[in-house]
């Protein structure tokens, strides 16, 4: 049954693009949209229970083990609560004429494509296959960051592709650099099947693997919003549509972040642990020092959510270099609970930037006047990415702290802890003058859509739920993926 779906989840998405080119009709597009998201998501479901029953599953070029599943349900999560988002979204962008009725199909088929290539590269076992799998996730989501045709959201797409694509020729030259210390040892039998560069990772040249994985940082980095490699970050994210500013920020750099992972394995075999700790700690602690003068002195809405996500993937990768069962547990965990919350600031930034038809930080002034529930959805994202309990960021924040003091990283963990502090004050004073204070006459008071509530709703129950408790399925995946990246 798990081999079927590896072959039927990638499918489901690419048939449904299809699908979307043969009509023009807004509200059946939409239709389908949420169908095969919900379809999406019950198939997921399905082969996440054969996994944590039945451990990994293969199928040619696919592969499917307890680490993917965390990105995969990620994935189907996201899209399910953007494509509700999106009924009631796509209605007023069209009032306002920022889509064109007779181009939503297209609209619709190019996120159904970018899925694919999204579910593609959780899927990958070939790291070949992985590399083209990232690739086409930036085309597909280059078209749509400058879907609207406005400047700033072309020149952002622009710079998008140059950069990214830049970057992600370092992420093959160290593919091939690894492939090339792997062949040595496998001979005829050589693979680029991650699966088989594993089983002959302590036998690899240490040297050669250490230059391929400083490539591989780099490119992959490039993709996952690391700094310094994070320039396009936040003009990509803040100039896309905001369905696909939550799926780019919620889960596309944790695709490239899980790149890493794999051959952040790679390496630790061949080198010992302690060579890509070392650099991921480097990468990790560099983009959380660059976002924060960033997010304090930001005036676009957007802009400072696109920053939010650069600390956010730093401290990922800080989780990571921290290592042990604690950090890298706690790694994950942040993976998942950034990629709910980050989609839940981006749709409540959607509603507010309608509203007051602004992104500037400084004309978006009593939300909760306008839009009670909204304006507490907005809010209570910005305490999450804060880190302030009882929401879940608090949770992972506080695990890869604790890996941090337990590892003896002291230097490390000041400065994380010191950044903390002055973004938590940063952000807690953008959102208060956001929700609170006289709301502008222009500002809009119309009634709040229901579609956008309802996924807002969904995300933020779990994202608490996450920040109280993890349930016994959801922990038992993180534990066992934890135990997969420690080998």
């Amino acid at each position: 049954m798990a081999e079927t779906l590896l072959w039927v989840i990638p499918l489901v998405p690419v048939v449904t693009a299809l699908l979307m080119l043969t009509t023009s009709n807004r509200k059946l597009l939409s239709t389908i949209d949420v169908s095969s998201s919900a379809i999406l998501a019950a198939l997921t479901l399905l082969l996440a229970h054969e996994v944590g029953a039945s451990g990994p599953r293969s199928l040619g070029m696919f592969r499917v083990d307890d680490l993917g599943i965390i990105f995969l349900l990620l994935l189907v999560v996201l899209t399910l609560a953007v494509s509700i988002y999106t009924v009631a979204w796509l209605k007023q962008a069209v009032e306002v004429g920022n889509m064109k009725v007779e181009s939503l199909r297209f609209y619709f088929a190019l996120v159904h494509a970018f899925v694919a290539t999204i579910v593609v590269t959780i899927l990958a076992d070939n790291l070949g296959i992985l590399w083209i799998a990232m690739e086409g996730t930036t085309i597909t989501s280059a078209v749509l960051i400058g879907y609207h045709g406005h400047h700033h959201g072309l020149e952002a797409a622009w710079k998008y592709i140059i950069v990214t694509t830049i970057g992600i020729s370092f992420g093959l030259f160290g593919t091939v650099i690894i492939y090339a210390a792997a062949a040595q040892v496998m001979g005829d039998a050589s693979s680029m099947s991650w699966i088989a560069m594993m089983q002959v990772a302590p036998k690899l040249d240490p040297g050669i693997v250490r230059i391929g994985f400083i490539f591989v940082m780099v490119g992959y980095g490039t993709k996952a919003g690391l700094a310094p490699m994070h320039l396009w970050l936040p003009d990509a994210h803040s100039q896309a549509p905001t369905p696909i500013s939550a799926l780019l920020s919620g889960i596309l750099i944790k695709c490239a972040l899980l790149a890493i992972i794999r051959f952040q394995m790679i390496a630790a075999a061949a080198c010992g642990v302690d060579f890509p700790q070392q650099i991921l700690i480097v990468f990790g602690l560099a983009s959380i020092i660059v976002a924060m003068p960033f997010i304090l002195a930001q005036h676009d809405l957007k802009r400072l959510l696109g920053y939010s996500s650069v600390e956010h993937v730093g401290i990922i990768a800080l989780g990571l270099g921290f290592g042990g069962a604690v950090g890298t547990y706690g790694a994950l965990l942040h993976v998942v609970n950034h990629g709910i919350t980050k989609a839940i600031a981006f749709m409540a930034a959607g509603t507010a930037i309608a509203r007051f038809d602004s992104r500037n930080l400084q004309a978006i002034k009593g939300l909760l006047a306008v839009a009670p529930i909204g304006a507490t959805l907005l809010m209570i994202a910005f305490l999450s990415l804060a880190g302030v309990p009882p929401f879940s960021i608090f949770v992972s924040e506080l695990m890869i702290l604790r890996a941090g003091i337990g590892q003896g990283n002291w230097v490390s963990v000041a400065i994380f802890l010191t950044m903390a502090v002055i973004i938590f004050a940063g952000l807690l004073h953008h959102a208060g003058s956001m929700v609170f204070g006289e709301p502008p006459k222009t500002a809009s008071r119309e009634s709040e859509t229901r579609s956008p509530l309802i996924a807002m709703l969904l995300l933020a129950t779990l994202m608490i739920l996450l920040g109280l408790t993890i349930p016994t399925m959801f922990d038992g995946f993180f534990q066992r993926a934890t135990e997969v990246v420690l080998g």
